[in-house]
């Protein structure tokens, strides 16, 4: 194997060229998680391995719920589909909550406040409402 076939086989196996995925979630679970920091960025990593994608579709796949951008990995942005965020979450929570520790202590952020603070925001999103950072605060 040379470094063309290495090459074109890591193309293949990030489906950027050879069949497409059908739907944005299909592209993001095949990848685990996309770093999406650069929300436009990663929008068009999905969309380049997907048959006939569009910016609308890609938004639709957010507005539906399968696809979501979260911290999940570390403090900045990814997609990750809902079948795997939790087993992400559970596997890198220890590390990111780590290196917040600091940050908790000086806002005095503890267990209690994160159990409340979650069930407040649970009910302020039930049934798929959606709301902005603002008005979450």
């Amino acid at each position: 194997m040379n470094i063309l076939d290495i090459a074109h086989q890591r193309l293949l196996n990030q489906h950027i060229v050879g069949t497409p995925f059908e739907k944005p979630a299909d592209a993001v679970a095949w990848l685990g998680a996309v770093q999406a920091q650069d929300y436009a960025g990663a929008k068009w990593a999905v969309g380049m391995r997907l048959q006939g994608a569009t910016d609308a579709a890609i938004d639709q796949a957010f507005a539906d719920g399968t696809l979501l951008r979260t911290h999940v990995m570390r403090p900045t942005w990814h997609f990750v589909t809902p079948a795997d965020i939790r087993w992400m979450l559970q596997l890198t929570a220890p590390r990111v909550n780590a290196l917040n520790a600091s940050y908790y202590r000086q806002r005095a952020l503890d267990d209690d406040i994160f159990k409340r603070s979650n069930a407040i925001l649970a009910k302020a999103l039930h049934g798929g409402k959606q709301l902005t950072r603002v008005e979450l605060a």
